[in-house]
Parts: C-alpha cells; structure tokens; sequence
C-alpha cells in the first residue's frame, strides 16, 4: 500500500519523529481499499500506543513497507490485515511498528482518523467474505 520509493521516505519520517514532528506522505496499493486508493495521502505519528482498529506504517524483516490495519492485539505482538485482504500477518512486533495513522486526504480534503463505525467494519468483512469464497473457489 505504500509507494516504492519508502526507504527514500523512511529517513525523512524518522528525522520528524525525532523533532516531536508528524510526517504525510502519499499511499499506493489497494490493500487498503476503500478507506485509502491510490494517491490518497496520510498523515502518520510516532508509535506510542497501539489499539485493535488503529492503522500502522510498519516495516516487514524483508524491508518492505505496508500500511495496514490491526485487528488483534496481544503483549507486544500484532495481527495486521488490509481492509482488502483475506491473509492476516501475524504476530507482527512492536520493534516493526513506525508510525501510527492520525488523519488521512482524500480529494484535497482533510479527514481526522478514528475508529471507524459499524457499516465500515460490515463492508470489511463482506469483502473478506467475497474474496475467501472466490479464492476457494479458484483451489477446487
């Protein structure tokens, strides 16, 4: 869900967060549709907590990054999953985590992030259920 040009950006957010600063940057993919498409942007800070629902800039041990969202919570360890995916990651570190997910732009308008409502999480499992049962379909 990120651009391919992160490990030029990922310098930069660290630089911010070390100045109490929070850093925006554009999205690609579509792991995260339909809250973010290609060319949204969002605005990320440092990690200080993380909560079930809060979307995460994490960096994978193969370097790639992904902004996804958590959908469990357990000790210092997380599963992760876009809103537009079936496969979950688990047990993602705390150590992973870079920034956390504070607003989001789509069509030049500006919209504060928070935990999204009931409709939100139906359509979110409506889609995993549509791409399950098509996946399997593909395995018979």
């Amino acid at each position: 869900m990120i651009s391919n040009k992160m490990e030029d950006i990922y310098p930069l957010i660290l630089e911010a967060f070390n100045s109490n600063q929070k850093f925006r940057f554009p999205v690609k993919g579509t792991s995260m549709r339909p809250m973010l498409k290609d060319n949204d942007s969002v605005t990320i800070e440092k990690v200080n907590n993380v909560v079930r629902g809060d979307i995460i800039l994490y960096k994978r041990d193969n370097g790639q990054f992904v902004l996804h969202r958590v959908i469990k919570v357990h000790d210092n360890l997380y599963d992760i999953v876009g809103d537009h995916q079936t496969g979950i990651e688990y047990n993602v570190r705390y150590d992973q985590l870079i920034g956390k997910v504070i607003s989001y732009y789509k069509k030049g308008k500006e919209k504060e992030y928070k935990l999204l409502g009931f409709r939100y999480n139906l359509y979110k499992f409506g889609c995993r259920f549509k791409l399950r049962r098509w996946f399997n379909s593909k395995l018979s």
